[in-house]
């Protein structure tokens, strides 16, 4: 009987109070099992990962990490697993995935299988030894509230992390949380009638509608374009760029009444324009207090001007007979025509002076948008090559910059982890301390050196955890030299390239001084 008096104060406190006279009480069809541990899965769509996790080790490692588990590992062996809350789960796939308790359902199946979390498991397995027999006390069954579908669960999730019930999810989280509720069947009237705690659906829609629109936009450079999809941009700060009255419509951003987008950057200019902004947030240059938040400020209208004429450049002509002015007129008419991709300000030549996009000709193709990263043949370095490294190593880069990815694929990956391995070691030797060993005992070096490195954790977890054919992962690399079944494709090594370039550029940098 003590369990069940458990679930009837925790139905309680999920908010579920005595009717109240005359009115009709909803039921949530919600049934309280108990289940093996081991047939409890992880959420990879949880809405604390930026972006969602391809397997279960990434998403083990991601909270181990981010949301120290490991202390709730210690916590369970110190205090035992209590059952004065229960998991919310949806059964998928024959198996049970946790829409909550990720965290304590996670510390609990690492403890009983510390190989599902690859970077923490030597410290897993040195607390066990330390705690064995509080470990052999933790249970092999739980019991776990079971919702039919994500849809039922929602509003209680909605309450215990956008009210007050728990910790509160930031606003990215509640975003991504907001827009999965979406259907054919579930609009923005009922998400407001439902999700009571939240304040502003309409926002979070915003929100998780412009990084589905920057996850498919065709930038022009693939560091930015990993940035874009990367935990390091927060829409929460990156609205204040789209929100913008002025830099809206410079981007090609439109919204409707409920949030969605209903224009995005397409253009050449506009998706300069974005590049551009996304590298002052990237950079730390657009402080939105500084810059962004301050309308009124020098900073800000000067950026106007900048992300006005990288949109729409003048001609040549008008540069010749022009003076510099920070309040020269610009054509609020967005050119696709006579717009440099990259921002330079150097505007292609119309055919004539009276020609644009509708009587322009086929042979000049003024609208064709620049092609997509992947679809490239070679690397772009990123200025990776612009970095102070030794003459062999300059040479290697320049090899890498120049093999053809769609003739070469397999000699490009092979180039391409041979450089990622040199970088590791140059970057010890630089600070006195000798690597040895092939890639995987390199990138280990990484992660003992800088354990919370956040711009280097995504590509160092890759490295070293992610299995399968994942490009960009150890394994991804080390199977062309050692499989003749393996078949490497451009886009894949593009991919790669996207999720090394922040380790090589941490990598290749400079060492500070030290600080006397």
């Amino acid at each position: 009987m003590g369990i069940w008096k458990m679930i009837s104060g925790w139905r309680s406190g999920c908010g579920e109070s005595e009717p109240t006279k005359g009115a009709a009480v909803p039921r949530v069809p919600e049934e309280v099992r108990r289940v093996k541990v081991d047939s409890l899965a992880l959420d990879l769509s949880n809405f604390r990962f930026a972006v969602d996790q391809s397997n279960e080790s990434l998403a083990f490692n991601y909270l181990f990490e981010e949301y120290d588990v490991l202390g709730m590992a210690r916590s369970l062996l110190r205090e035992g697993y209590t059952t004065n809350e229960l998991p919310l789960v949806v059964e998928e796939n024959s198996r049970f995935v946790v829409l909550e308790a990720n965290r304590r359902v996670s510390a609990l199946r690492a403890l009983r299988d510390p190989s599902l979390a690859p970077a923490y498991r030597q410290r897993i397995e040195a607390l066990l030894k330390r705690h064995q027999e509080d470990a052999d006390e933790l249970p092999d069954e739980i019991y776990v509230t079971v919702f039919p579908d994500r849809k039922t669960a929602a509003p209680i999730l909605a309450r215990q992390h956008i009210g007050e019930d728990k910790k509160r999810w930031g606003l990215d989280e509640q975003a991504k949380f907001v827009l999965a509720q979406l259907t054919d069947e579930v609009d923005v009237k009922y998400l407001k009638e439902t999700l009571t705690g939240i304040k502003d659906v309409v926002r979070l829609i915003r929100m998780g509608r412009v990084r589905e629109a920057l996850l498919s936009t065709n930038f022009t450079d693939a560091d930015i374009a990993a940035f874009a999809a990367g935990q390091e941009l927060k829409m929460s700060v990156f609205e204040y760029a789209y929100r913008s009255r002025e830099i809206q419509p410079l981007m090609g951003f439109s919204f409707d009444q409920d949030g969605n987008v209903t224009s995005r950057p397409e253009s050449p200019g506009q998706i300069a324009v974005l590049e551009r902004v996304l590298r002052g947030f990237q950079s730390g240059e657009l402080s939105t207090r500084r810059v962004l938040d301050n309308k009124k400020g020098d900073a800000y209208k000067e950026l106007v001007e900048e992300l006005k004429a990288i949109l729409d450049p003048p001609t040549q002509s008008e540069v010749s007979t022009s003076t510099p002015s920070s309040s020269t007129p610009v054509d609020d008419t967005p050119s696709g025509a006579n717009t440099d991709p990259h921002g330079s300000g150097t505007a292609k030549q119309p055919s004539s002076p009276s020609s644009n996009s509708e009587t322009t000709t086929d042979e000049q193709q003024p609208q064709r948008g620049p092609n997509h990263p992947d679809t490239r043949d070679k690397l772009s370095l990123q200025g990776i090559d612009q970095l102070p490294v030794p003459e062999a190593f300059a040479a290697r880069l320049h090899e890498l910059r120049s093999i053809s990815l769609k003739s070469h694929p397999t000699a490009a990956t092979m180039l391409l982890r041979s450089v990622i391995e040199a970088a590791i070691k140059e970057h010890f030797a630089q600070r006195g301390t000798t690597v040895s060993g092939e890639l995987g005992r390199a990138v280990d070096a990484v992660f003992r050196a800088y354990p919370k490195e956040r711009q280097i954790s995504q590509a160092v977890q890759l490295l070293k955890n992610a299995r399968g054919p994942i490009a960009g992962s150890g394994e991804w690399f080390n199977a062309p030299t050692h499989s003749m079944h393996v078949t490497i494709t451009a886009p894949e090594i593009h991919q790669a390239w996207r999720e090394m370039l922040p380790l090589l550029r941490f990598l290749l940098s400079p060492a500070q001084p030290a600080t006397p």
